[in-house]
């Protein structure tokens, strides 16, 4: 009888990233910003939108924060045209950015969601 092998908490997490959907990723992205005090504004319908809008647009008026912010599965990629709008807004000074499943469970998120301004 062998005994069951362990894998490190690192490896789950990076199971349960790859598992989890767009959609599960978003809810709680948008769970922990609004436990955080951030308004969250999403397109639902982004087929009459302009095209590579980021996903989420967080502010947080307390802490004088505004993150932009595309949402993506580990295997997702972004298209020209969210590059465009991501580099055209980190270009004009604006936090924006890419965040993974991954991101979630390495605590990356948390810790830019609780990142006081620079300002």
């Amino acid at each position: 009888m062998s005994l069951p092998m362990s894998i490190s908490l690192a490896e789950y997490h990076a199971m349960q990233a790859e598992t989890m959907s767009e959609k599960q990723f978003q809810d709680v992205v948008i769970a922990a910003a609004e436990r955080r005090g951030f308004l969250v504004y999403h397109t639902h319908d982004s087929r009459r939108s302009q095209a590579g809008y980021p996903d989420l647009h967080l502010v947080h008026t307390t802490r004088r924060r505004s993150l932009f912010r595309e949402l993506k599965t580990m295997k997702g990629k972004t298209s020209k045209a969210q590059n465009i709008w991501l580099a055209a807004l980190t270009n004009a000074g604006h936090d924006a950015g890419v965040w993974r499943p991954i991101h979630w469970f390495d605590k990356t998120i948390e810790r830019e969601l609780d990142q006081e301004t620079t300002r």
